[in-house]
């Protein structure tokens, strides 16, 4: 038995073979047009609808990089912060060693009253007084370093009175992540109604100073023990925060370097995804314009009738 098989064949009219023609020359112009503005660009993917998944991927990826980035300039400035915060500090200490040292050096000639010998401890009390005062009112970018979320400009007033308020301010170093940039005037100094606060003149520096002042042995006496006493429990309030500080301050600038990194990686990445491979596009692109040259010169050859057939 045998099987007989008819095929109809296909007629290809000009008009249809125009129209194909034209179609083509379209898309090589447009594919030209792509790799002419990926080689201008130096861009893989222009529009998104070059590439609508990598288009995605880019703006994910750039928002990354300026989120890495947000977080890395806010580390370092929490660094900076915390640097002067920690060398502020440092002289803080420096001065009430030189006060703790006057008070203990005080002689039976001073516990007498003798002018000469108490006018010297009064000397140096008065200008630890003023020399923490400017200390506490340490500004960075003019905000007062010690005055929390209050006051931006200062910290304590002339008298030593606390005009700061509020908690020490922070700086966004991670999602959900803030790191202390500082610590307020009363975790530094205390507060003057108590036995340790230092400032202001309830504060154990200006009660030292009356009483050498007063030129009493009984108050003179009473410097050198009991006020004594208590600026050595401020010191070791002062050195606690010392000890906080420098911790934020080595946190921060791991969460600096971590920032930095991450805006790093996210950049080569971003890179990898959105750079063109130039030689390869410049190839690319002379192809494409050979074929299009190739279809034109094709194109030419059709009659003209068919031409004005499909015009």
């Amino acid at each position: 038995m045998s099987s007989i098989t008819s095929s109809i064949p296909v007629v290809v009219t000009p008009n249809v073979l125009a129209t194909s023609m034209v179609g083509n020359l379209s898309a090589d112009q447009a594919a030209m047009a792509k790799l002419e503005n990926q080689v201008a660009t130096g861009r893989a993917v222009n529009l998104p609808s070059d590439n609508p998944a990598q288009a995605a991927n880019i703006l994910q990826l750039q928002a990354g990089v300026a989120r890495a980035n947000q977080y890395s300039t806010n580390a370092q400035d929490g660094v900076s912060w915390l640097t002067l915060a920690n060398s502020t500090v440092s002289s803080i200490m420096n001065v009430l060693q030189q006060v703790q040292s006057a008070v203990q050096s005080i002689t039976g000639d001073q516990l007498s009253g003798t002018t000469s010998a108490v006018s010297g401890l009064t000397a140096v009390v008065t200008g630890a007084i003023h020399q923490l005062l400017n200390l506490g009112n340490t500004q960075y970018a003019g905000q007062a370093i010690f005055s929390g979320t209050g006051t931006p400009a200062q910290a304590y007033s002339t008298t030593g009175a606390y005009v700061g308020a509020g908690t020490p301010p922070t700086r966004t170093v991670a999602p959900g992540t803030y790191v202390p940039v500082s610590v307020t005037g009363p975790q530094i100094f205390g507060k003057s109604t108590t036995a340790t606060g230092l400032l202001g003149p309830t504060g154990v520096l200006g009660r030292i100073l009356g009483d050498l002042s007063s030129k009493t042995p009984t108050k003179i006496n009473a410097a050198a023990t009991t006020e004594l006493g208590n600026l050595q429990t401020a010191m070791t309030t002062v050195e606690a925060q010392a000890g906080t500080l420098g911790a934020n301050q080595q946190a921060m600038q791991g969460f600096a370097n971590q920032a930095t990194a991450s805006a790093t990686a996210l950049q080569s990445e971003l890179g990898n995804a959105q750079d063109v491979n130039l030689a390869q596009a410049l190839t690319n692109l002379q192809l494409q314009q050979t074929s299009y040259q190739a279809a034109l010169y094709v194109t030419s050859q059709l009659k003209t009738t068919s031409l004005v057939t499909y015009l």
